[in-house]
């Protein structure tokens, strides 16, 4: 698990797709049906749009706002070759993954 800045998120998400699974510290899952990409990096949140399915669908947004983040990890899973997941740690305890196809950060 690496730690990340705000300045590695538009290198490594570039223009992947991306899953979301949210983890409440209190144990609730909820994985999105949405598929997500980078559309902000801007000083006060990380915002992401949804990819609708239908061209009638409303695009969603989704903003992580930075004062709620306590840290921000890039991992890839051994067995895993192309997918790696980016997770927002919030100062709640909730966990915030994103899953996809994205670039390692720079060293």
């Amino acid at each position: 698990m690496r730690d990340l800045t705000i300045a590695d998120l538009r290198p490594v998400l570039d223009s992947s797709t991306l899953n979301l699974i949210r983890r409440g510290v209190d144990g609730s899952l909820r994985m999105s049906v949405d598929r997500w990409r980078l559309a902000e990096v801007e000083p006060e949140a990380v915002v992401f749009r949804s990819l609708p399915v239908e061209p009638t669908e409303a695009e969603q947004v989704l903003a992580v706002r930075l004062a709620e983040v306590e840290r921000i990890t890039w991992d890839r899973l051994p067995r895993q070759q192309a997918r790696s997941q980016l997770r927002f740690h919030l100062r709640s305890g909730d966990l915030w993954t994103f899953s996809g196809a994205l670039s390692e950060p720079p060293a």
